[in-house]
């Protein structure tokens, strides 16, 4: 049996795990980037969503794909440092269910996701603000479902190309890397069972909630400038 000190400091390790995760994903790239070229904050230009497509609009491509390369990584990043850490935490807090080795383990990966996708969108540094999520959640689902994800990931980018639209790509990816996450799972690849396949939907939904909570937020009054 797990006594109670030892159930609290799993507690307080799994929270920090949480915190470092939202903090990491408060780190906004957007609002950085935009404030050196242009001296203004993205939040009052464009559309007002601090991410990579309000960036392309407000100052060009390449630092748009920069910003989209460092939201996508710190969602990775957070996935990765959750799985690493795991092993240390089991051996440190053993349990008695079996099941609880790998429960633990995919659900600080997906809080820590989910954590860096909430710091995104309402970033401790922009006082509550920021962007959707979507890029900071598609690494996020790379690191929780690596396999799936590579597999979708060309397709994906395939059509943002064609469709010259960021919410083309990130859709197809979301939508493609959960299904075939249950298809592998269904023939039995990489071990991947139901609750892989809800672990693989929760941050797609959780964007998908971001994204209906931002359309409530007033959109920026000053238009776009023009670039350098």
């Amino acid at each position: 049996m797990v006594q109670p000190a030892s159930s609290l400091g799993l507690l307080l390790l799994v929270l920090s795990v949480i915190a470092v995760a939202y903090l990491v994903g408060s780190l906004s790239p957007a609002y950085m980037i935009v404030r050196r070229r242009l001296g203004r904050d993205i939040r009052q230009l464009g559309n007002g969503n601090a991410g990579a497509e309000n960036v392309s609009r407000l100052i060009g491509l390449k630092p748009a794909l920069a910003v989209a390369a460092f939201d996508i990584s710190k969602g990775l990043a957070v996935v990765l440092m959750a799985r690493s850490i795991t092993p240390s935490i089991q051996m440190a807090y053993p349990a008695d269910d079996p099941l609880s080795d790998e429960s633990l383990r995919n659900g600080l990966m997906l809080a820590a996701g989910a954590s860096a996708v909430i710091g995104h969108s309402w970033s401790v540094y922009l006082k509550g603000s920021g962007g959707r999520g979507a890029a900071t959640a598609a690494g996020a689902l790379a690191g929780l479902v690596t396999a799936p994800a590579m597999l979708v990931a060309l397709p994906a980018f395939l059509l943002m190309y064609r469709h010259r639209s960021t919410t083309w790509g990130l859709a197809s990816f979301f939508v493609g890397t959960v299904g075939t996450t249950g298809l592998l799972g269904y023939f039995g690849f990489f071990g991947f069972t139901l609750p892989w396949v809800f672990y693989a939907a929760a941050l797609p939904a959780l964007v998908g909630a971001i994204h209906y909570l931002s359309l409530r937020r007033p959109l920026a009054r000053t238009p776009a400038l023009p670039e350098d």
